[in-house]
């Protein structure tokens, strides 16, 4: 697996591989951005620091009869230019339709063990 994967398979091409895991019948791919590709989500700014991160999964596509999930590592950014403090955003999802991490009710049962 590499990074490769998620550009042909998924089109994500600000996306570094981190790890696979086959879990119960379930394909997990552990992302996060690349450092050269953090913005500003509010200015596009270059200008960041990094102020932590948070997890977010998200529901792609299946592989075969597998179905995939993200398990991305979002990174909080705090802009130097405008004054921001927020989430990088991200090119693949939309705003607000992740399943958040720490909401097990919501999680595939696999993730839960």
């Amino acid at each position: 697996m590499s990074t490769s994967l998620l550009y042909h398979a998924f089109g994500l091409i600000d996306q570094q591989f981190l790890k696979a895991e086959f879990k119960n019948g379930l394909v997990i791919f552990h992302i996060k951005t690349k450092e050269s590709k953090l913005r500003c989500g509010n200015c596009g700014s270059r200008n960041v620091l990094k102020s932590g991160t948070i997890d977010r999964l998200f529901r792609t596509i299946p592989i075969g009869f597998k179905p995939v999930y993200l398990f991305a590592k979002v990174q909080r950014l705090q802009c130097l230019e405008c004054g921001v403090t927020r989430q990088e955003r991200l090119t693949y999802a939309d705003e607000k339709k992740a399943i958040p991490v720490a909401s097990p009710t919501l999680l595939p049962d696999c993730f839960l063990s």
